[in-house]
């Protein structure tokens, strides 16, 4: 759990990466990561238990867990997804 809890709170304290390109205005930019987040494929979510539960908490205490590790890799890949799109719109990190 405590590794859950960490990348649960990594990626929420995780800025959002900066993008530039040459030409283009802080509205264009944000236009285009909107637009990226927009075309995102959406996973849908999984309801219920995967796994065994353990522990005190038993089949909560997996569930949160299960759950939190499906939306930690939800979060890395949309925010996969939304890098690669605007470097194809030919923007790069700062």
């Amino acid at each position: 759990m405590k590794k859950t809890v960490a990348v649960l709170l990594l990626a929420a304290c995780a800025t959002a990466p900066k993008w530039q390109k040459e030409g283009a205005t802080e509205q264009g930019v944000a236009a285009d990561v909107k637009l990226c987040e927009v075309q995102a494929p959406v996973a849908p979510r999984i309801q219920g238990t995967q796994g065994m539960p353990s522990g005190i908490g038993g089949e909560r205490k997996a569930a949160f867990n299960t759950m939190a590790e499906r939306e930690g890799d939800r979060m890395q890949k949309d925010e996969k997804f939304v890098a690669e799109c605007m470097r194809g719109k030919g923007y790069s990190e700062k």
